[in-house]
Parts: structure tokens; C-alpha cells; sequence
């Protein structure tokens, strides 16, 4: 793997009327680090990934439901999620955050 440097400014991306942006820094096989803003009360559908999955919020607020467990994250926040777990994402407010896909 070739190591890459990566400058993520907040303003990257910006929130949509349709309420979703995204853009892939690297989307390499089951390898990947996505960054997104999503408007608030817009969802992630429920899911189950085949990687471990990794939230970091950049700024906002969101609400995680992983099996039957709910975790409320603001900005500056990590939270993994174990591959093969059942998880759905609530936009509490207007978000913007990197995912890590390993």
C-alpha cells in the first residue's frame, strides 16, 4: 500500500436540499474513508457491514443504534463498529463525518 497524505477541510462539503453529500478519499476494495454531510433527520438505512466500521464526526450531532443500543455522538467523537453488527444512523442535526472502512 502507498501511503498518502490526505487534507480533509471542513468546508468540503456542504449540505444539499436533497439533504446528502459524500466524497470518497479512498475507496479501495473493502478498504475505504468516506466523508459525508447529511441534513438533520435524514437516516442511514439499517445495515450490517462486512468490515469494522469507524465514525468520527466532524461537526454536528448524530445518533447510532447498534443492535439494541443507542450512542448519542457530537463532534470530535469516535466510535467503532465491530464488522458483522446491525447499525442504522440518525442525523440529530446537521452532520458532516469521516468514515474508515478496514
Amino acid at each position: 500500500m502507498m501511503f498518502k497524505k490526505i487534507i480533509i477541510p471542513k468546508e468540503e462539503l456542504q449540505f444539499r436540499q436533497d439533504g446528502f453529500d459524500n466524497k470518497y478519499l479512498i475507496n479501495e476494495g473493502s478498504r475505504a474513508i468516506g466523508l459525508f454531510a447529511i441534513s438533520k433527520n435524514q437516516e442511514i438505512p439499517a445495515q450490517i457491514s462486512a468490515q469494522d466500521v469507524c465514525f468520527f464526526i466532524i461537526e454536528g450531532n448524530i445518533e447510532v443504534m447498534l443492535d439494541d443500543k443507542n450512542f448519542n455522538m457530537k463532534e470530535g467523537e469516535l466510535l467503532l463498529i465491530p464488522k458483522q453488527t446491525a447499525y442504522t444512523v440518525k442525523m440529530i442535526e446537521d452532520t458532516k463525518f469521516l468514515t474508515v472502512r478496514m
